[in-house]
């Protein structure tokens, strides 16, 4: 049988036979797109996690696969830019020690060690079209004068932001092992436009809150409800530009139960902690309305672009 695998904008085909076990497959994904079989994740609605099963058995013949992963050369360039950007920071640290008759002109709006808690690298989805877009929204987020303020008054360091895979389709986002990856969705449902600025925010926000905090308790909630009101009285470049009495942007406290209880309402999201578990294959049509109609709607979207 035939079956094709997507990565990074690529597109290969491979032949396997009826012993052929996932575990195999993946050796031959490593030897195509470098990305090491314990580094791969296999999606084809939901994770392809027993490396013992045949691929026959667990993928239908003809079927697209998505490869999640960094290749090992990348992962290695990734590092080196690193080292490479510490090593900037303490040549900075030993020049501003030695040059403090300098003169230097303060910036209105940022803190000191704007470059040290901040994101520090950004990745779309290779296989979904308007990437410039994606990142772009990205970027904003980490630009905002908000989200930037709170990131040097709690001294937040996040490694990577991504833009969260539609497969991951009962949450609106996660931070992973507090702030080595946070994901957020960016796209509608439909995946054809990208979701208002200021919801994207508010999820960041939350996300935020579990570099602190694991579980939704209340300590969480009180630092949600913080970086809700921070990140638009936070923002001194809108402080001229806001009408008296006018809150639009701000929080509303009321509907915090209905975000961290467990759904976002009415669509059904939910806004987790930790890194999400997808769900097998057969677990597809587990009533839940909002994880079908996402799931309809993104076969719609590869039928469109297979035409």
């Amino acid at each position: 049988m035939h079956l094709t695998c997507l990565h990074a904008g690529r597109a290969v085909e491979f032949s396997v036979d009826e012993h052929t076990t996932v575990g195999e497959l993946r050796d031959k994904i490593a030897h195509e797109f470098g990305v090491e079989p314990a580094k791969q994740k296999l999606l084809l609605r939901g994770a392809l996690a027993d490396d013992s099963v045949a691929v026959c058995k667990a993928v239908p013949a003809g079927s697209r696969v998505i490869l999640m992963g960094t290749a090992t050369r990348e992962l290695s360039q990734f590092n080196d830019t690193v080292a490479r950007r510490e090593q900037g920071r303490r040549n900075n640290a030993k020049f501003m020690a030695t040059a403090s008759s300098v003169y230097r002109t303060p910036r209105i709006g940022t803190l000191d060690g704007s470059d040290q808690y901040t994101f520090h690298s950004f990745e779309t989805l290779p296989e979904l079209p308007k990437r410039d877009q994606a990142m772009a929204v990205l970027r904003r987020l980490a630009n905002d004068e908000g989200v930037k303020q709170i990131m040097q008054k709690r001294k937040y360091n996040v490694g990577v932001l991504r833009e969260l895979h539609p497969f991951e389709r009962t949450i609106l986002g996660y931070n992973r092992n507090r702030g080595e990856v946070i994901a957020l969705r960016l796209r509608t449902d439909d995946l054809e436009g990208f979701r208002d600025y200021l919801n994207i925010r508010q999820v960041l926000m939350h996300e935020l809150a579990h570099m602190i905090w694991d579980e939704h308790d209340e300590r969480f909630h009180s630092l949600n409800r913080e970086h809700c009101r921070e990140v638009v009285e936070l923002d001194w470049t809108k402080r001229g530009n806001r009408i008296a009495g006018a809150g639009a942007e701000y929080y509303d406290p009321k509907i915090e139960m209905e975000v961290d209880g467990g759904s976002l309402k009415p669509q059904g999201f939910v806004l987790g902690g930790k890194a999400p578990e997808l769900p097998p294959a057969q677990d597809s049509g587990d009533g839940d309305p909002a994880s079908s109609r996402r799931e309809l709607m993104y076969r719609a979207y590869e039928k469109r672009n297979k035409k």
